[in-house]
């Protein structure tokens, strides 16, 4: 029973329980690192910790700089200044450069001569461009381009090193690129995502719900009562122990634009009943006929994304816990809180601006009749069009391709072949022998033989190009006379094998090729590590959790509907829509060109889950009315409203800073229409022709 006591009650907790979550917001921490996407125990990720262990936890930044010379006098001493810099910012580790070349050699002890002296060139210094070890290593053979890798730990200031190389290197072209530069741009991005973006929706949204409602107060009130939710949900991950990651740094998004529609649906109801009876009596009766479906679907909507626990990936496991607590919040918000200010603040019925008149039956009849023939024809080709998307990702991909990383890991990549590191490492028992140095020498060959390889880096160059043994090379590491801990430490080497490609596809073809050579190295205990593989195991579980993700949500979901509706036949009616609109959303991107990737991958079962809503709303009014065509025509506009929101608000992620979240605004915008039509056509269609009644 609504009382003033009682409402007063649920609007202080509410409030009170607002500014608490508002308060562990503020620990809300960033975590963008693509290692943390896999499970603990997956190959990708311990080859990289046992490597780690090794040579150091450290990543790189691979940076470029291209010069009219770089042992001109200018240039140099631009180039040493930066270097300088660098050793004095946050979380640099360690750097190789041109600069430190040197002539070395064990006779009589280790004998150094460096080719330059605090920036400046020696009268040999060209001798470099003649020294494998360096050439296309650390500069091309014009001398014009150098690269620079600079070894950092977890946290450097990323940003203070690229300020610093673009006021040092004034007048110089350079490009960054790498795993710690990529994370960088991603953090930025995200924190737009996460703050720029949900104004934008909130203006939008309450735009389309003002033309429905007929007034701003009540357009206004389903995206506060959303925003509340999403601050609830951030909260309750901090408590939790969740961090936000590429996937869940759209839980706001999703929420806001998700659960706006319940709002609107009981303000709609109570606006309607508002012109026939006195406030009290309205509300109450608002209350009792959207209780079930307002609950439903917001239980449903919380299944699709339930149905991402099955996924092994971490960052889709917290994805769908926090989006479904965020629904389920904001229903609780609905149904309880926005009673309650309502219960003080009347909503009076006002003009709609936005009406979809329907047509007449006999019109309405044949609309339904063609739609139902372009569904039968797109359903016949749809098979076709789904064997055409590319199942594959790119750590660029994140960005679009006018972006700067984006540009920058194309420049690296035609400067010097490669982009992001690929190893492979070599264990022994024992001190490495001359006749280890042949047997490494030969792997070296037939790793440089793949087709995707461009060359390998490895302490078998320092070898040939000091003309020193690589025993006594081996000994001098472990003395510390020679700094070549990049390619071995104790008894394990690194080698640095050069590819062009970052794609997961071309990573994990590249890894069966090597763990093909190296099966008859097996004295070495070899293994391959690189973070492209990490982004090769996430696009794999991709593929693997995508089917098993569809099939345990249409399962939970048409349980739910049996037990609500108390019908069978009406729950597999209703699940039939959006059964298609899954169908049809893979379809729809073999026809974009969109790829089936770890933002892309989600939309599935958000789709499931959502635009089951439509189909809950319309069932409920048939239950009551016993006819389903003028239930289709009492919840048409509300469904179409809603449509126009949540298409609208997806349909801004098209334009959002990283690309990554293009196709899903896309795709998730198209698949919410879809979902509309297929919905307001084939249910009433499979109702009125059944042979018999379904109730």
């Amino acid at each position: 029973m609504i009382n003033r006591k009682i409402s007063l009650f649920i609007i202080v907790l509410f409030a009170v329980a607002t500014v608490v979550m508002g308060l562990f917001l503020l620990k809300l921490e960033i975590n963008v690192s693509s290692e943390f996407l896999l499970p603990e125990e997956s190959p990708s990720r311990e080859n990289m910790r046992n490597m780690e262990s090794l040579f150091g936890k450290e990543k790189q930044i691979i940076l470029v700089v291209k010069t009219d010379g770089l042992f001109e006098r200018e240039n140099s001493l631009k180039i040493y200044d930066f270097l300088q810099k660098l050793s004095s910012i946050e979380g640099v580790v360690s750097y190789n450069s041109y600069q430190d070349a040197a002539k070395v050699s064990l006779i009589g002890g280790t004998n150094v001569q460096p080719y330059f002296k605090e920036g400046l060139p020696a009268e040999n210094a060209r001798e470099i461009l003649d020294n494998p070890l360096y050439m296309d290593n650390l500069l091309d053979e014009g001398g014009k381009v150098a690269l620079i890798p600079i070894n950092v730990a977890d946290g450097a200031d990323v940003k203070a090193i690229l300020k610093v190389a673009s006021d040092s290197l004034e007048g110089m072209e350079f490009h960054a690129s790498g795993e710690p530069v990529v994370d960088e741009e991603l953090n930025g991005s995200i924190l737009s995502l996460m703050v720029v973006y949900p104004p934008i929706l909130f203006g939008l949204i309450c735009f389309i719900y003002y033309l429905r409602l007929g007034s701003f107060r009540a357009a206004v009130i389903p995206s506060i009562l959303s925003i509340i939710a999403a601050l609830w949900t951030y909260g309750l991950g901090v408590i939790i122990g969740f961090d936000i990651n590429i996937l869940t740094s759209t839980v706001g998004l999703f929420i806001v634009i998700i659960s706006s529609s319940y709002g609107l649906h009981f303000i709609d109801r109570y606006i309607t009943n508002r012109r026939i009876l006195e406030r009290h009596l309205a509300l109450k009766r608002t209350v009792r006929e959207e209780l079930i479906p307002v609950f439903l679907s917001a239980l449903t909507t919380a299944v699709g994304f339930l149905t991402f626990l099955v996924s092994s990936l971490e960052a889709f496991r917290q994805l769908g816990i926090m989006v479904s607590l965020g629904i389920m919040l904001s229903s609780a918000l609905v149904l309880v809180a926005l009673p309650a200010f309502i219960f003080f603040v009347d909503l009076p019925a006002a003009a709609r601006k936005l009406h979809f008149k329907g047509r007449t039956h006999d019109k309405t009849i044949k609309a339904d009749k063609i739609i139902l023939i372009a569904i039968i024809i797109f359903s016949v080709i749809s098979p076709f069009l789904v064997s055409r998307i590319e199942r594959n990702f790119d750590q660029f991909d994140y960005f679009r391709k006018s972006s700067t990383i984006v540009k920058s890991a194309e420049t690296i990549r035609e400067e010097f072949g490669w982009n992001m590191p690929f190893y492979v490492v070599l264990n022994k028992n024992s001190l490495f022998t001359g006749s280890d140095a042949q047997t490494i020498s030969k792997l070296i060959v037939e790793i440089e033989e793949l087709p995707q390889v461009r060359g390998v880096s490895s302490i078998m160059d320092v070898s040939k190009a000091f003309n020193i043994p690589l025993p006594l090379l081996q000994l001098s590491a472990r003395s510390g006379d020679l700094p070549v801990q990049q390619y071995m430490v104790g008894n394990s080497i690194r080698l640095l094998v050069k590819t062009p490609n970052t794609d997961a596809v071309s990573s994990q073809q590249l890894e069966d090729e090597l763990k093909e050579i190296l099966k008859d190295y097996s004295q070495y205990s070899p293994y391959v590590a690189s973070p492209l593989l990490i982004i090769s195991g996430v696009n794999s579980e991709i593929l693997a959790s995508q089917v098993s993700t569809i099939v345990w949500a249409l399962i939970v979901i048409t349980l739910l509907l049996i037990v609500v509706f108390r019908s069978f036949k009406l729950a597999l009616v209703s699940v039939l829509p959006i059964a298609l609109s899954v169908f049809f959303n893979f379809s729809y991107m073999a026809i974009l060109g969109i790829k089936l990737e770890i933002s892309t991958a989600i939309v599935a079962g958000i789709l499931l889950g959502m635009t089951i809503d439509y189909a809950i709303h319309l069932v409920n009014r048939f239950t009551e009315t016993k006819d389903i065509y003028r239930a289709r025509q009492e919840v048409r506009p509300a469904i179409f409203s809603n449509t126009l929101a949540l298409a609208g608000g997806f349909a801004t992620l098209v334009f959002a800073p990283l690309r990554l979240f293009s196709g899903l605004g896309l795709l998730l915008a198209i698949g919410m229409v879809t979902g509309a039509i297929l919905t307001l056509a084939l249910i009433p269609h499979t109702i009125r022709n059944s042979k018999k009644p379904i109730r």
